[in-house]
């Protein structure tokens, strides 16, 4: 089980810690504040009301062993930047702090966080291509101008195969996966649906209506593919 403390429990930490400890992940959250610690201790493994810039308070807490450490604080950038120098210092495997600019971005780099987020810039970016790109259900940025996009199958691929498609040549974009709705059946009787993942799809996958698609590939190129 892999272990991650959060730094900061304003929105955006708050909702990361949550959302790492539903899904599985062992959470130490930490804040100044009691009152967000409070709120947050029952959804997390840890919640922990102290100041991320103490050393030993840190490392009495185990945050030296986690194998990554976020680092959400935003609005205070000195706390940020501290807490940050800190954790490398401690030798934390990952550490990840948050930017609210292009130049807090530059300085975060530049004392060791090995990666920094802007989640109103992601947003902004994300929805950029959702209202430019309505048929793409999500769009995830992997590299500059590269990125990850979901969507559901157009009219015009629906009962064909990947190979009759041939997406690589006349598009320049690869399937990576493809997920799939599949109907099930209870000893009632009772018709279910269930979501499965075709991790690896084939030359002879035969895509329906049903599927949505996950697509690698350049924007210019992706922002081409039938509606």
């Amino acid at each position: 089980m892999e272990r991650f403390a959060v730094i900061g429990l304003g929105r955006f930490g708050s909702r990361l810690a949550k959302n790492l400890a539903a899904s599985g992940a062992e959470v130490i959250a930490i804040d100044r504040d009691r009152r967000i610690v409070e709120e947050l201790r029952d959804q997390v493994t840890l919640a922990i009301a102290m100041d991320a810039t103490d050393e030993q308070a840190l490392k009495i807490q185990g945050i030296d062993q986690v194998d990554c450490a976020v680092v959400g604080v935003g609005h205070n950038f000195e706390a940020n930047a501290l807490a940050t120098v800190l954790l490398k210092s401690m030798r934390v495997k990952r550490v990840i702090s948050r930017s609210g600019n292009d130049m807090q971005a530059q300085i975060l780099r530049r004392i060791g966080a090995d990666s920094v987020v802007s989640p109103e810039d992601e947003a902004a970016d994300r929805w950029a291509h959702r209202l430019m790109a309505p048929f793409v259900i999500d769009h995830q940025e992997i590299a500059e101008n590269y990125a990850l996009i979901q969507m559901a199958v157009p009219e015009s691929w629906q009962s064909k195969t990947l190979a009759e498609l041939d997406l690589r040549r006349k598009h320049k974009v690869t399937v990576v996966a493809i997920r799939r709705r599949l109907q099930t059946s209870s000893e009632s009787g009772v018709d279910s649906y269930e979501e499965r993942i075709v991790d690896v799809p084939l030359p002879s996958s035969r895509l329906t209506s049903e599927d949505t698609l996950v697509i690698a590939g350049f924007n210019d190129d992706l922002a081409k593919l039938p509606r």
